[in-house]
């Protein structure tokens, strides 16, 4: 009886708790647990970029980021583009064994605000060799991307968004690390990898903008300004005051490293060549905004900063040309803190002893850590060192190495233009040592790059420890002694003559067409070594002859006593050999030019001509030597000779070994000898003589 009313209850009771039983045995989820996949940190180098913000700022959560703030005060963010072409990068960058880690420098406007600053790598890679890959991008030291490859060929292209805090130094620093670990079977066994090739193209670039506002000073403006500055003139009819002073400004451009295009007030360009790559005549129509200003609102010898829409723009008074050049000099462009300045005298600091330290010629002394092999570059323009008749001479470096595992002593190289000056063992005790090596005539350029290369052998301790970097060092005092050169005429003779100054001369046509004739007055003058600053500008009547005093480059100028050993003609070349026999007669030339170093003494000197219809663009940077003659045409130089010397007895006279090089040193002790016996031979003599005196 109780059971059958106790029976129904329990039914009734299961049946309400069945729903909350089944719930207790489902697991439960714990969102603060759950794995996710793996996201790089939001931070100022990992943040990517929103495609939905505004010029591609980074994404926030609501917070407005530090570019977006500057666009609302500061008005106006200054686009700029930069490929590793317009780094110098002509060809493809490769990576693989045994140089697996390259360090680039991006340029970016100094101690200003970036925004939107994109970083695309267009890339590719084969692996032959197998093994763990792995490619490793990083911006300024922390690393951003960081992949493991696994296929035997593939893209490596990246889209790397960068931060945009100001980078005081100027540079953005880009580490590419390629590398790959093979496994084997002993510890011995040959790791290499040379078949694992990583390969970046020149048409990368670094996308950015920069605060305009930012800019605030003219060193600040000039070390903003892009690769291919513009700089604006007037019209295509300039004065002569106006036309030097641009000429003078585009010579200090080119000796920055940078290609200045011309472009005057109403935005007429030059002419493009048809010929040329379809990409060039839009680009050229479409001129880019001013950089630099010849004239403007700037008063006697003034340079000025002003900013148009929103953009830095560096005016220059029409008298101001030659300051302009000389203030924005690597020695003295850090002095440009204002934004107007008026300049009365600028020069370079000159000392009567005939040592020159590379810092005062902008090189700068550092420490690096060496795995296999590493560089250290520093450049120089001949004029900066080349005065009353001397010229570098010999180099003398200074450096120091830590010591390594490995027992094969490192060696360090130095190099002037890719020429082989001296090499040496080195003891690698961390103390200083010296390598002296003399600098001959023919590595001379008007452009001089010195490279100093440290090269170790990897060591692991047979095989049981992993090789690691080693650190080395070039010193402050490294410097280079000046030696007299023999003046000559050639181009490298004219170079040193154009140190103390010199004379341009250009007809008078040339100011009428400004826009298509600076282009080449200026590569001309930067390739010659023609002094911007101490140079004198000389118009020429058409049709008359320039008078000379002194150093000289004529463009399209015949000087007085030009004595015509080439004779250019409407697209023909004539070159006069011996007994009346042409040495060269050519036909049917355009867009070719030719310059030929003519005269002696102190009135050496170079003449350009142009040949055929049209001159040549001379779109590439022209490095001129020993010779005396040089055709160039739309890429620069096409060939340079020495008419006057073409066997070249002249360097061969300089490279000639002396006595102990030709391993005749035994003839110093055998002269020490004969003065020896000599002495002997004069002191007995005269001995005999006194003792013969006093017997009588």
């Amino acid at each position: 009886m109780k059971l059958a009313r106790v029976l129904p209850a329990a039914a009734l009771a299961v049946l309400c708790l069945a729903p909350t039983l089944g719930q207790s045995q489902q697991p439960t989820l714990r969102p603060a647990q759950q794995v996710v996949p793996s996201t790089p940190p939001q931070t100022s180098v990992f943040r990517p970029v929103d495609p939905a913000a505004p010029n591609g700022a980074a994404a926030t959560n609501g917070v407005a980021t530090a570019p977006a703030a500057a666009d609302a005060n500061a008005g106006v963010w200054v686009p700029r583009t930069v490929s590793f072409a317009d780094l110098g990068f002509t060809e493809p960058v490769v990576l693989g064994y045994p140089d697996t880690i390259r360090e680039i420098y991006l340029p970016v406007p100094p101690g200003v605000n970036l925004s939107g600053a994109v970083l695309q790598l267009d890339a590719n890679f084969v692996r032959a060799d197998g093994g763990r890959t792995t490619l490793i991008y990083a911006i300024d030291g922390a690393p951003v991307v960081a992949n493991g490859i696994t296929t035997d060929r593939g893209d490596a292209s990246a889209q790397i968004p960068v931060d945009g805090k100001p980078r005081p130094s100027g540079f953005v620093r880009l580490n590419i690390d390629w590398r790959t670990a093979v496994a084997r079977e002993n510890t011995c066994a040959d790791a290499r990898t040379p078949g694992n090739i990583l390969r970046i193209e020149p048409t990368s670039k670094f996308v950015f903008r920069y605060d305009g506002s930012a800019v605030r000073d003219l060193a600040s403006a000039w070390s903003a300004l892009p690769s291919a500055p513009t700089i604006q003139v007037a019209s295509r009819q300039l004065a002569p005051e106006a036309y030097d002073a641009a000429w003078r400004v585009g010579v200090a451009l080119e000796r920055a490293g940078k290609r200045p295009k011309i472009r005057t007030a109403d935005g007429a360009v030059a002419n493009v060549d048809p010929a040329q790559s379809g990409a060039a005549a839009p680009a050229a129509a479409g001129a880019a905004e001013a950089d630099i200003i010849i004239g403007g609102q700037a008063g006697s010898k003034q340079i000025v900063l002003q900013h148009v829409n929103g953009r830095p723009v560096i005016v220059v008074a029409p008298d101001a040309g030659a300051q302009a050049a000389g203030i924005f000099s690597q020695i003295w462009q850090q002095a440009a803190a204002g934004s107007q300045l008026t300049v009365s005298a600028v020069e370079m600091p000159r000392s009567d002893s005939n040592a020159v330290s590379l810092q005062y010629l902008g090189a700068k002394p550092a420490s690096f850590d060496v795995l296999a092999h590493a560089d250290w570059n520093a450049s120089f323009d001949i004029g900066s060192v080349a005065a009353d008749g001397k010229g570098p001479g010999t180099l003398v470096i200074d450096v120091a190495a830590a010591p390594s595992a490995a027992r094969t002593p490192p060696v360090v190289s130095v190099f002037m233009n890719d020429v082989l000056l001296g090499a040496k063992e080195m003891e690698a005790n961390g103390k200083r040592e010296r390598i002296v090596a003399p600098v001959p005539r023919y590595a001379l350029q008007t452009r001089n790059v010195i490279r100093v290369s440290f090269v170790r052998q990897l060591a692991s301790d047979r095989c049981r420890e992993t090789p690691e970097p080693y650190p080395v060092s070039v010193l402050a005092s490294s410097h280079m002694l000046l030696d007299t050169i023999e003046a000559s005429s050639d181009f490298t003779g004219l170079m040193a003559k154009f140190a103390n100054g010199g004379s341009l001369m250009v007809p008078q046509s040339h100011l009428a067409d400004s826009v298509n004739t600076l282009p080449r007055v200026i590569r001309l003058a930067a390739s010659t070594g023609l002094s911007p600053v101490k140079a004198k500008f000389q118009p020429v009547a058409d049709g008359q002859q320039a008078k000379v005093d002194g150093p000289y480059l004529a463009v399209d100028v015949i000087p007085a006593g030009y004595a015509e050993s080439v004779k250019p003609e409407q697209g023909r070349l004539f070159l006069a050999g011996a007994k009346d026999r042409p040495l060269l007669d050519v036909r049917g030339l355009n867009r070719v030019g030719m310059i030929e170093v003519t005269g002696s003494g102190d009135d050496i000197g170079a003449v350009y001509r142009s040949l055929g219809a049209q001159p040549p663009s001379m779109e590439k940077p022209i490095q001129l030597s020993g010779g005396n003659l040089a055709i160039m045409g739309n890429n620069g130089l096409r060939t340079e000779v020495n008419t006057r010397d073409p066997s070249g007895q002249g360097v061969m006279r300089e490279a000639q070994p002396g006595l102990f090089e030709r391993g005749y040193w035994w003839l110093l002790p055998l002269v020490l000898v004969a003065l020896f016996v000599g002495l002997l031979v004069f002191a007995s003599r005269m001995r005999r003589r006194k003792a013969m005196a006093g017997d009588r």
